[in-house]
């Protein structure tokens, strides 16, 4: 795979990856998301009767990202590489085997990492996104035992690609934004609705809308992630077979001049030694 020179390359080359398998996708994503997003909105209008609910929602849905987020980039991985459709059990494959609590304790630590960073301001959280926001892309590929290596490892691969992976993210964040904005307005809007049935009815298809809307920007998003992590390992792949191929030039010193003196003698002395051997060899044979 070719690293994409623009932005329309990069698109075009992630949606060759995934040609006729965006149907698959959006399920896979659905399938992700639409636990969290049932729960967490049950509990935000649940809330206003038991106080404490949606907090503790939370929390149980911030201590399931990492397992969900490693299964469904293993799911996507699979969907753009292989000609057969993968399973969807392969989007719970992050709650079992010896890593899952790795990828546990990495989704809260990777969690409060983006909270302290927007406390202190944007710029930190930038910082953040950049460094860490692609590590269990790393945690899927390379199976770290310690997940505080995958974020040293994600923070020293990203240093010079935070560039580019900000020119694609930018436009996903900028559309999620419009979309919870436009969420919040359709909220203000049918809550002014006097008619009971007709207000319940508006809530449904306005929540039904957004969660189809955000499945399907995340959808999109997910593919250009997984195809800017394959040019980020092809990247440092071709970085070190250029170093492994580069042979340090080996400079020949040039004779000083004592030994250019010292060939000179050895040479004069064999000139003259040799019209000696030539005479005495002729005595002999008299």
């Amino acid at each position: 795979m070719k690293n994409s020179k623009n932005l329309k390359e990069f698109f075009a080359n992630t949606k060759a990856s995934f040609k006729g398998k965006c149907g698959s996708a959006f399920l896979a994503t659905l399938i992700s998301i639409l636990p969290f997003a049932i729960v967490l909105i049950s509990a935000a209008w649940l809330s206003q009767y038991v106080h404490a609910l949606f907090g503790i929602i939370a929390v149980i849905a911030l201590v399931l990202f990492g397992n969900m987020q490693v299964g469904h980039i293993r799911y996507m991985r699979a969907l753009a590489t292989s000609e057969e459709k993968p399973s969807y059990k392969l989007l719970f494959s992050g709650f079992g085997g010896k890593y899952a609590l790795s990828y546990l304790f990495l989704g809260v630590v990777l969690a409060f990492i983006y909270i302290f960073a927007t406390i202190l301001f944007i710029v930190p959280l930038f910082l953040a996104i950049g460094a860490f926001s692609m590590v269990f892309y790393f945690v899927e590929h390379h199976n770290y035992d310690n997940f505080l290596d995958a974020l040293s490892v994600s923070e020293k691969r990203m240093r010079r690609q935070k560039a580019n992976m900000f020119a694609y993210k930018a436009i996903f964040y900028i559309v999620y934004f419009f979309l919870f904005a436009l969420f919040a307005v359709g909220l203000v809007y049918i809550a002014k609705i006097e008619i009971t049935y007709l207000m319940i009815i508006a809530m449904v298809v306005l929540h039904i809308a957004f969660v189809a809307l955000f499945v399907y920007i995340t959808e999109l998003l997910s593919m250009c992630n997984h195809n800017f992590f394959e040019e980020v390992l092809e990247y440092h792949e071709r970085k070190s077979r250029a170093k492994a191929q580069a042979v340090p030039e080996i400079k020949e010193e040039e004779p000083k001049a004592e030994d250019v003196k010292l060939e000179k003698v050895e040479t004069d002395n064999k000139a003259e030694e040799e019209p000696k051997t030539k005479k005495t060899s002729k005595k002999e044979e008299k």
